[in-house]
């Protein structure tokens, strides 16, 4: 039930996970990577995998 409250990372679909990953502008990033992909606009398609 509390999974549909998680947030999922924007990059990969990676679901939110509690002291992990970074956060900006309200959107949750697994990772430094992702985080870099979605402010350089090299995101080809919601839920690939970047970094797993």
């Amino acid at each position: 039930m509390f999974n549909l409250l998680k947030r999922k990372d924007p990059v990969c679909g990676m679901k939110e996970k509690k002291g992990k990953g970074f956060e900006k502008e309200g959107k949750w990033f697994c990772s430094k990577e992702c985080l870099n992909r979605f402010e350089g606009g090299k995101i080809s398609k919601k839920g690939c995998c970047c970094c797993h």
